[in-house]
């Protein structure tokens, strides 16, 4: 029987406030919290509530990730959340991945920063899941050997990364393979992912509307030992609102899969009962994001790489209370000058209009802490 590797991951930012160059100097209020808290009861009520109680329901065993970024924000703004989240692990069997807690791109250039913010992300998971962590996923699917080697250092056995085309052009996703240092890794089967996630709603794709025997029957098709669909938890309720049928979608979905000889497992579940096909090496970064599911996302224009260059120069002297929330990744993709039609996604998320004004909203704000705790130097 072919296994179903469901991974859905859950993260929402602590968002800057709109910081003017006027500010610098005299605000100290660099966190938009009215608007986070807004954001985050809107998508719990669309999505995480729903979603989580539809799992529960039907005790289908899939692995999660919140990051410790959202958990913090859920705790304070929508406890019901984490609430579920316990409820569902109880009644499921699933399984909680951990990640580095601020989602952060700190695993590409410090990685002893990079391993606490993880070991702070499985304390803080603890209040939830009470089992072994066992499967770990990098901030966007962020990945190359170098992670491989780092993450050696935890007590982990699976990592969750992108199939990009260069790799499944050699390697078909629906295997599980190994990593240089001995790690289970699982590549996400982007078109079948995608298909949910980015097509489900879309009147001009030609297999428009997607129904759960079509999909099961292409999932029951497609040669291998496992499907790895890995998506934002977001696409149900949120980015495909409950208008486009999703949960009717998923809750047949997880109903019929049995009728095409498939059956939900966790990552580790599908690790501990799959033989790997062999190994893995991958030199470069990639990650799930853009079309190029590179770094570019992030690091592909100069103003992302001046602000992080800057961040990084003032690591030192800027509070850990502070400093932390501005390593995370989103910050950054706020500021992509990517192409259509990964610039219609980027513009979706960004709250500040456009890539210039997040660029200078951080540039002031960096500019005041600068000021503020590091001398002006």
């Amino acid at each position: 029987m072919k296994l179903i590797v469901m991974f859905l991951e859950a993260h929402q930012p602590r968002r800057l406030s709109n910081f003017r160059y006027q500010d610098i100097g005299i605000r100290e209020n660099y966190f938009w919290d009215e608007k986070n808290k807004e954001i985050i009861k809107r998508i719990s009520q669309n999505s995480y509530i729903p979603t989580l109680s539809l799992l529960k329901d039907y005790s289908v065993p899939i692995t999660l990730s919140f990051s410790g970024i959202l958990l913090e924000q859920l705790w304070k703004y929508e406890p019901t959340v984490p609430d579920l989240l316990k409820e569902y692990f109880k009644a499921s069997g699933g399984e909680m991945a951990i990640e580095s807690y601020y989602h952060s791109l700190s695993s590409i250039w410090n990685p002893e920063r990079f391993l606490n913010e993880v070991r702070k992300d499985m304390d803080i998971k603890k209040e939830i899941y009470d089992k072994d962590f066992r499967t770990f996923r990098n901030t966007e699917m962020i990945y190359s050997d170098k992670i491989d080697e780092i993450v050696n250092q935890l007590n982990v056995k699976n990592i969750l990364t992108e199939g990009t085309d260069s790799i499944i052009s050699k390697y078909n996703p629906n295997f599980i393979y190994k990593t240089p240092f001995g790690h289970n890794i699982f590549l996400r089967n982007y078109r079948l992912s995608d298909d949910i996630s980015f097509r489900f709603s879309n009147r001009e794709w030609n297999e428009y509307p997607l129904f759960s025997e079509k999909y099961l029957n292409w999932l029951s098709n497609s040669p291998g030992d496992v499907i790895n669909l890995f998506m934002d938890f977001e696409t149900f309720g949120e980015h495909q609102r409950k208008e486009t049928g999703i949960f009717e979608f998923l809750e047949a979905f997880i109903e019929r899969a049995k009728d095409y000889n498939l059956k939900f497992a966790t990552v580790n579940e599908a690790a501990e009962s799959i033989t790997p096909r062999g190994q893995i090496s991958i030199k470069e970064y990639i990650s799930w994001a853009d079309i190029p599911r590179d770094m570019s996302a992030w690091l592909g224009n100069e103003l992302q790489k001046d602000l992080f260059e800057i961040l990084k120069s003032l690591e030192k002297c800027i509070p850990e209370e502070i400093y932390n929330y501005l390593l995370t990744s989103d910050h950054f993709y706020y500021v992509s000058l990517g192409t259509t039609p990964d610039i219609t996604v980027h513009s979706y998320f960004n709250p500040y209009g456009s890539a210039y004004d997040a660029y200078i909203n951080f540039r002031n704000i960096l500019e005041d802490l600068r000021l503020r705790y590091c001398n002006g130097n």
